[in-house]
């Protein structure tokens, strides 16, 4: 209470006494002791009403502050809008948020601290918030002069100002910035790794030794071919330096090769290098490496890809046709068209290696590879006059020319499909006859006891383009032989003037959940990413289908196998 407020107060009460002192003079001696009484009691009453009173208004002052603290300090930010969204009250939490100290900020727009293309959106929930009684919560940009733009979170209440009676939002702000930086970091992480998971999966088809290290020369990835020949597991090699671990700088001779020999100044590998690798087995096979070295976007050196030639068996080769050579003049021509070879064999081999890495997505790995491998035997098989192992790598590599040629035909077929450039022509042919001489053209890629069983209802004669039709079950029929190990069932039969042919497999089936995109062009399901093909066999055989204005659909369970049925509309 100021001092104004008790004079006022104290003259108050002294007009009132002077109203009542002439009932007092009235007032007997007894009657003016207990009157006396009675207003030292109460002057008392008031006394500790006046103390409680004042010890009410310390409790609240202290309480507001607590409450203040709690404001000022909480760890989100609070502002106070009206609907023209002018900050009417700001914590010091949102002030540190926007860098700007709480009297620049009572009475701005805050419209003022949003990034341009942000404020329509401010005003359009603003305004929707005062409609109905909340703000949702939405993200928006903001800016600040000392750290630039950044993320806050926005929600709050719609509540009426007790003092003013004017309706305000209340609103808090929380900086999302590092969260959703953090939430970037996690999705690339996660895509990262399944890059690496399907990188690791092609570089363990590779034959030769495929590792990539950091920066420190630590294994971040070794390939299956690399485990098998240092004879750990991947677990006991990652992590550890590849240099002073698995590399060994001994010549051969009995000397020790400098480190300049292997790495440049800078640290970087040398593109090229031979060396003996230390394995597990005590063996130390020499091998010839070829190092990529990697940047980022920065052009900064961020590790090395490292690819590995076991060449133990060819230095040893060579050096006998060096004793060759210095001991028998008489064969110095033949030996030396026989290095001439080597030689070239060697670049090819080397070209080959190279491009394996940019062709490893690619369906043309498994031939390549099967053909390269069958190539290297034959040079060894005809140095020990093994013939009849050098015809089944011929036969070997004749194979995989014809998973090649059936591959670029299932491309030349999309694409002339896709160009609309296919006709049919139709033909009268016995069905029978035909799909028996599919089955026999087919049989070479029969597994070891297997065959097809082919029932007809009836004889059945059909007109329609026997060239299409033989390519759509062409491609079933050895999808069914590929992906099975038992016998194929094919039935046909008429039925309301329509043709129905049936394909069913025991074989490993098709997962459900992918089964609506199987007729997708280079679909392939999970269950056959080792098994050989290109994704669009079924789409091809799907186009040629609707070129005969047929339908085609299948049933199939994992584990219990497939069936595809065909239907054709035959002429009246």
């Amino acid at each position: 209470m100021s001092s104004t407020e008790e004079h006022n107060l104290r003259a108050k009460a002294e007009s009132k006494i002077r109203e009542r002192s002439q009932a007092i003079q009235n007032l007997t001696l007894e009657e003016s002791k207990s009157l006396l009484h009675e207003l030292e009691v109460h002057q008392v009453e008031l006394e500790m009403q006046n103390e409680e009173l004042r010890e009410a208004q310390h409790r609240l002052e202290e309480v507001r502050d607590q409450y203040t603290d709690l404001f000022d300090f909480a760890p989100i930010g609070y502002l106070v809008l009206n609907e023209k969204a002018i900050i009417i009250n700001s914590n010091l939490t949102a002030c540190d948020l926007l860098g700007i100290e709480r009297s620049y900020i009572i009475g701005k727009p805050f419209s003022a601290y949003i990034t341009n293309g942000e404020s329509r959106t401010l005003f359009f929930n603003l305004r929707k918030a005062f409609e109905t009684g909340i703000l949702p919560s939405f993200e928006i940009k903001m800016k600040d002069k000392s750290k630039g733009e950044f993320t806050v979170l926005l929600q709050g209440t719609i509540t009426k100002n007790k003092i003013s009676e004017s309706t305000v939002c209340r609103v808090s702000l929380i900086d999302v910035s590092e969260l959703k930086k953090a939430e970037i970091l996690q999705l690339q992480h996660k895509s990262l790794q399944k890059e690496k998971e399907k990188i690791q999966e092609y570089l363990n088809l590779a034959p030769v030794v495929f590792l990539l290290i950091d920066t420190e020369y630590n294994v971040q990835l070794i390939n299956k071919k690399g485990c098998d020949l240092l004879g750990y597991n991947s677990i006991e090699i990652l992590g550890k330096n590849w240099l002073n671990n698995f590399i060994s700088l001994a010549d051969g001779k009995g000397s020790i090769l400098s480190y300049k020999y292997i790495k440049s100044e800078n640290g970087l590998l040398n593109p090229n290098f031979e060396s003996f690798l230390k394995c597990n087995n005590n063996n130390m096979p020499l091998m010839s490496w070829t190092n990529l070295t990697l940047l980022d976007e920065n052009k900064k050196y961020i590790g090395t890809l490292i690819a590995g030639e076991d060449i133990t068996e060819r230095k040893k080769l060579e050096s006998r046709r060096q004793k060759y050579t210095e001991e028998l003049e008489d064969i110095v021509a033949e030996r030396t068209k026989e290095l001439k070879e080597a030689l070239q064999q060697e670049k090819i081999i080397n070209e080959m290696k190279s491009a394996f890495v940019s062709m490893a997505s690619h369906e043309f790995r498994t031939p390549l590879t099967s053909i390269l491998s069958s190539t290297i035997l034959i040079e060894k098989y005809n140095d020990l006059n093994e013939s009849t192992k050098v015809k089944r790598h011929v036969d070997r590599i004749k194979s995989s020319v014809n998973q090649l040629t059936n591959i670029l035909k299932d491309f030349l077929s999309m694409e002339k499909l896709e160009r609309g450039i296919v006709t049919t022509s139709k033909e009268n042919f016995t069905l029978k006859v035909f799909i028996k001489d599919i089955i026999e053209d087919l049989h070479w890629m029969f597994k070891e006891n297997q065959k097809i069983n082919y029932v007809e209802k009836g004889s059945i004669e059909v007109f329609m383009d026997k060239k299409i039709l033989r390519n759509i079950l062409i491609n079933l029929i050895s999808n069914a032989t590929k992906y099975s190990q038992t016998d194929i069932q094919i039935t046909a039969f008429i039925k309301k003037n329509v043709l129905f042919i049936e394909i069913e497999d025991r074989g490993i089936g098709i997962p459900e959940n992918e089964q609506k995109y199987l007729f997708t062009k280079f679909f392939r399901t999970k269950n056959v990413s080792n098994i050989q093909g290109t994704g669009l066999g079924l789409s091809i055989v799907k186009h040629y289908v609707n070129l005969l204005e047929g339908t085609i659909t299948f049933i199939s369970k994992i584990g219990e196998g497939s069936t595809f049925k065909l239907a054709f509309p035959l002429c009246p």
